[in-house]
């Protein structure tokens, strides 16, 4: 019994220039500046790296960079979360052609509210169909979630499958889906940044993290001390991110994880989906630099001051 994957997988954020033109530059420093952080796992292609920003070229792109950069580091987790089971089969036999994946990632289909048995179809086509161990992520945006009975179902006949990703943010939910698994031969990682601490001192192996694209140091200490039963330690560390993250919600999207970059990375990113989706408040900016000073970073200064957005958008600091 062994588990596939265990620690922390970063969630790759997908960098962009103004021209909305992906940086790769920026992506392969990200990369390595990440493995020098100790990350040993990252997940490309997911829904906050913007993967429904992305072409299908593109998504190949990435994951092209990220293996160079990584230059076989750290096991690399590629996402095919497709809008059908066609176009996901087009995508892994592209990332199985490339042979840069050591496992994939499939979530339920968007939009449509399947029944359970209609989601168990789904997957396990996919499960069978791919020819790496497969992980399903349990995400609260699409139009279904995963029961625990489920994902017990499709762990006992479908052995391909090796982990689960749950985003749930449900102590019950994860609680049962341990009781529908072999907790130590089975992969269940957290999926939301705001509780993976608690999910590993439950029994989880690990997590998938957008906060380790900014602050894979804090990150990587959750899990550590979770995983050596430090529970003390581990819940002080998940109180100190999620201090950080309290802050980033007041963002639109992945505006505040991008600015943050300054503080660790040295550089901050934008996305692709407009300059107003990229803002971050003047009062924000403030709120988070005070908070970083207190945990040993040093002042942003001069880098914070008011632009046109703060005034054509003044007032709006809460986007969840």
């Amino acid at each position: 019994m062994s588990h596939y994957i265990t620690g922390v997988l970063t969630e790759i954020c997908t960098p962009f220039r103004e021209g909305g033109q992906i940086d790769f530059e920026y992506l392969h420093d990200l990369i390595a500046w990440q493995i020098g952080c100790g990350i040993e796992n990252f997940f490309v292609n997911g829904y906050a790296g913007e993967s429904f920003e992305l072409s299908f070229d593109e998504k190949l792109e990435v994951l092209g960079c990220v293996h160079e950069a990584s230059q076989g580091r750290a096991k690399i987790m590629g996402c095919s979360f497709e809008n059908d089971l066609r176009a996901n089969r087009r995508l892994l036999d592209a990332y199985e052609e490339t042979g840069m994946c050591d496992c994939y990632c499939v979530t339920a289909p968007p939009f449509y509210k399947f029944s359970q048995a209609a989601l168990y179809d789904w997957t396990a086509e996919l499960i069978d169909y791919a020819k790496r161990p497969v992980f399903i992520y349990n995400c609260r945006e699409q139009g279904v979630m995963y029961a625990p009975e489920t994902l017990g179902k499709l762990a006992r006949e479908h052995k391909n499958l090796r982990g689960f990703k749950d985003a749930s943010t449900d102590i019950i939910n994860f609680q049962n889906d341990l009781l529908q698994v072999d907790p130590e031969d089975f992969d269940l990682v957290g999926g939301c940044d705001g509780f993976d601490g608690i999910m590993v001192l439950l029994g989880g192996v690990g997590c998938v993290s957008f906060m380790a694209v900014p602050f894979p140091r804090e990150m990587k200490e959750i899990v550590d001390k979770g995983l050596a039963g430090d529970w003390k330690g581990c819940v002080e560390a998940q109180q100190k991110v999620l201090r950080i993250r309290n802050i980033l919600k007041k963002t639109p999207f992945n505006a505040g994880w991008n600015w943050a970059m300054q503080y660790g990375f040295g550089r901050p990113t934008i996305s692709r989906m407009g300059e107003k989706q990229d803002w971050v408040p003047l009062e924000v900016k403030r709120e988070l630099d005070d908070l970083m000073v207190e945990y040993g970073y040093q002042s942003l200064g001069d880098k914070i001051s008011p632009t046109e957005l703060d005034e054509e958008l003044s007032g709006r600091t809460d986007f969840r």
